[in-house]
């Protein structure tokens, strides 16, 4: 399986729909998450660094918990 990089809000646009797992370089917001997984349905991983992990809120954490 492929990572696909994100490093900024604009590439989400980019997202394929056969995307599994995504590391993103950036702090994502609830906004973000929200149009990747509507972007990416499929989508099995979210990797974030974890000093951005820290400090996401947690509506971002239960959103992404909900979709496992």
């Amino acid at each position: 399986m492929k990572i696909r990089v994100i490093s900024t809000k604009d590439d989400i646009d980019n997202l394929n729909e056969n995307e599994e797992m995504i590391h993103l370089t950036f702090r994502p917001s609830n906004k973000d998450l929200f149009s990747i997984v509507n972007k990416s349905p499929n989508i099995k991983a979210v990797q974030v660094p974890s000093s951005y992990m820290r400090s996401l809120s947690k509506s971002a954490k239960m959103f992404l918990d909900l979709r496992k």
